[in-house]
């Protein structure tokens, strides 16, 4: 290892997210190296155990890493927001990177809408009253203007949605692997899947892994039946006899040899169409498979041949694989998307946060908390999907049971004025809105000290004009009193005197 890489100290981008009012708040740091760091809330200087749920180191696809850490909010008073602080500490680094709980800067995908409150009526104002009351508007609307200029770099981001077409299917699999001199691993494995979770599995026994799949199994004993059956002997048996005569026919007497079986069907809910599959592959290559149309065993493989034409003249293969692909396996998967809907039909949309290590490094597109994981992040132009420019990360899993994965895009060739036209999509499977965020500079999240700089002095600008344009008005308003008051003593001599000239005069 060189010694610019045991040096190497990258400080990470931290996010506050949180899915919903009442949710935890995740301190989220991304992108540090090395994965010597420790992260923790506290609570006027103390650090907090009990409120908190800490996530593990996790790998990033560009070789740093990211972590998490949980607050849990439900005790804690709006007032008292301001003393808890998310404090990153990364080996090697004096400075502590400190994030203070704010709901500012809390990323999230629900939006607050402040009720508008009617005007009050009044009477007319004289003018000098009018004078101050418009000073003090155009000074309230100049503070607002600035601070909301400063907290645009660390506001909340909306992603906007855009409508796309999804067709709500289920699908039904069965991954069966049959294995011949591998140590220390079962000879037969099955496993069951249900919409991508696992719901049955089978080594030397039947294992159900989730709890509605044992509701099934009590109120249908018949189908638990076949299940612990097909466990025990039958597919088992099956597979034995037909991986042993593949190593005969192929003079494999010795080494390592996989069959491996997918069978399922697909289930489209709203059109009611289902969709059977049955196919097989051996030493990690495709062999051979069930046409239903033609209820033929069919291969493209010059070795599977005979096993082709074996299986074929065997009719009771294809008869029973499509009464179970056609009939038995679509109603079962009916009742298990039925029975266990609540966690099937489980959506949760994540928060996604754009963040940068340094203006020239690329924006990488991040979103957490998503379930399930099943799900696509890409970044386009336009309307057109970016390959070339895009590093893809992986789904990682969170440990909340939610989801997480991002998208990095290199923004060396990107135009400024181009900028506009890049946004990061985000699709759940089995939504049909997708998340679309923007690249807009002022919502990336960086440690880039400089952009906060320039921010803070273009606040200090604003900030400055507005306390001009105040003592302009209030020269304006101090002329126009002094004004009037001229006037009123210009007019007052003449009027007491004509006053007196009408007590003076004799009755008559």
């Amino acid at each position: 290892m060189s010694k610019h890489s045991l040096r190497r100290k990258d400080l990470p981008s931290v996010s506050l997210l949180q899915k919903s009012f009442s949710s935890p708040v995740t301190c989220h740091a991304s992108g540090f190296y090395p994965d010597r760091a420790l992260m923790f809330w506290r609570k006027d200087g103390e650090e907090l155990h009990e409120e908190v749920d800490l996530g593990e180191i996790l790998p990033n696809h560009d070789g740093s890493f990211q972590m998490s850490v949980d607050l849990n909010i439900t005790s804690v008073e709006p007032e008292a927001w301001g003393r808890f602080e998310c404090v990153f500490q990364l080996h090697g680094v004096k400075e502590d990177i400190i994030t203070k709980l704010d709901k500012e800067v809390i990323r999230t995908n629900w939006g607050i809408s402040a009720p508008v409150k009617p005007k009050p009526e009044g009477p007319e104002w004289v003018s000098l009253v009018g004078y101050v009351v418009s000073a003090l508007i155009l000074v309230l609307v100049c503070a607002v203007c600035g601070f909301t200029f400063y907290k645009r770099t660390t506001r909340r981001l909306s992603p906007e949605t855009t409508q796309r077409s999804a067709t709500p299917k289920h699908s039904l699999r069965y991954f069966m692997t049959g294995s011949s001199g591998v140590e220390n691993f079962p000879e037969f494995n099955v496993a069951v899947v249900v919409d991508d979770v696992m719901v049955v599995a089978c080594h030397t026994k039947l294992y159900v892994k989730q709890d509605w799949m044992n509701e099934v199994f009590k109120n249908d004993p018949k189908q638990l039946m076949i299940y612990t059956d097909s466990c025990a002997e039958n597919e088992r048996n099956d597979f034995k006899q037909i991986l042993h005569g593949l190593k005969e026919h192929f003079n494999q007497s010795e080494g390592v040899h996989i069959l491996q079986r997918v069978s399922g069907c697909d289930w489209d809910d709203e059109t009611g169409e289902s969709i059977g599959f049955d196919k097989f592959g051996y030493n990690g290559e495709d062999f051979i498979s069930l046409d239903l149309e033609t209820m033929k065993w069919v291969t493209t493989k010059t070795q599977a041949r005979i096993t082709e034409q074996k299986w074929n003249e065997e009719t009771w293969r294809a008869n029973r694989g499509k009464h179970y692909l056609t009939e038995v396996l679509p109603t079962w998967l009916k009742m298990y998307v039925n029975y266990g809907k609540r966690s099937l039909m489980r959506r949760d949309l994540p928060s996604v946060s754009l963040l940068q290590k340094s203006p020239s490094s690329p924006v990488t597109c991040h979103a957490s908390g998503f379930y399930p994981g099943k799900a696509l992040m890409f970044w386009r132009k336009g309307d057109v999907e970016l390959d070339e420019e895009v590093d893809h990360g992986e789904i990682l899993p969170n440990h909340d049971g939610s989801f997480q994965m991002s998208a990095d895009l290199n923004i060396a060739s990107v135009e400024p004025e181009d900028w506009e036209r890049y946004e990061c999509v985000f699709q759940l499977h089995g939504v049909k809105e997708d998340i679309v965020t923007k690249l807009d500079k002022e919502v990336i999240r960086t440690n880039d000290k400089t952009r906060s700089d320039m921010t803070l002095l273009i606040v200090s600008v604003v900030v400055s004009v507005c306390v001009l344009l105040l003592l302009l008005l209030l020269l304006i308003a101090a002329a126009a009193l002094k004004k009037k008051r001229a006037h009123c003593h210009q007019s007052s001599p003449e009027k007491n005197s004509s006053e007196l000239s009408e007590r003076l005069k004799p009755d008559t």
